[in-house]
């Protein structure tokens, strides 16, 4: 019998963890990162646009719709969402009047802002974006006209502006409400 098998198995295994501990190397301090907004890049048009991560409920591909008669052109229509009925709007058929093409990138942004709950179609979602609060900046002509009421403030990274949309504003807009032609 050699000694590894005459030895007390648990000597062993206080042996094994003690080489460990001597050998391992400390993991890094997870850094603070302070005064950083995070929220939901995506795209209307040209525009590049960041909404607060809290306002939207989840992202999803364009689902199959059903068309519902008698309203706005900018109303795609009706998704079932496990079970729950979802208006989905064609956000830039909104803002602009101009009808989005539906393509491979386009996906719905689903939000419940002041008990509105709806799908809102965009060109492009272009994932999570974190900003420090010295890239901020309230030039809003940096989008076209028609956001800018929804649009007051944004960040500047490099050469590029995030401006933030408000969900909010958009869904307390009476206009927005009024679906039916």
């Amino acid at each position: 019998m050699d000694d590894m098998n005459a030895a007390d198995p648990v000597a062993i295994l206080k042996e094994i963890e003690e080489s460990c501990r001597t050998c391992s190397v400390e993991l890094p301090g997870q850094t603070q990162t302070e005064n950083e907004w995070s929220g939901i890049a995506f795209r209307i048009g040209g525009n590049n646009l960041v909404t607060p991560l809290g306002d939207v409920v989840e992202i999803l591909d364009v689902p199959e719709l059903n068309v519902v008669p008698l309203t706005q052109p900018w109303v795609r229509g009706l998704a079932n969402l496990r079970g729950n009925l979802l208006p989905v709007i064609d956000l830039n058929g909104y803002l602009n009047g101009a009808v989005a093409r539906l393509t491979g990138k386009s996906r719905v942004l689903v939000i419940d802002c002041s008990g509105v709950y709806s799908g809102l179609m965009v060109d492009e979602v272009l994932g999570l974006r974190h900003f420090r609060e010295e890239e901020l900046t309230a030039d809003d002509c940096c989008v076209d006209a028609y956001l800018q009421p929804y649009c007051r403030q944004g960040y500047c990274r490099g050469d590029q502006t995030w401006m933030i949309f408000n969900m909010y504003a958009l869904a307390d807009n009476p206009q927005f409400l009024q679906a039916a032609v």
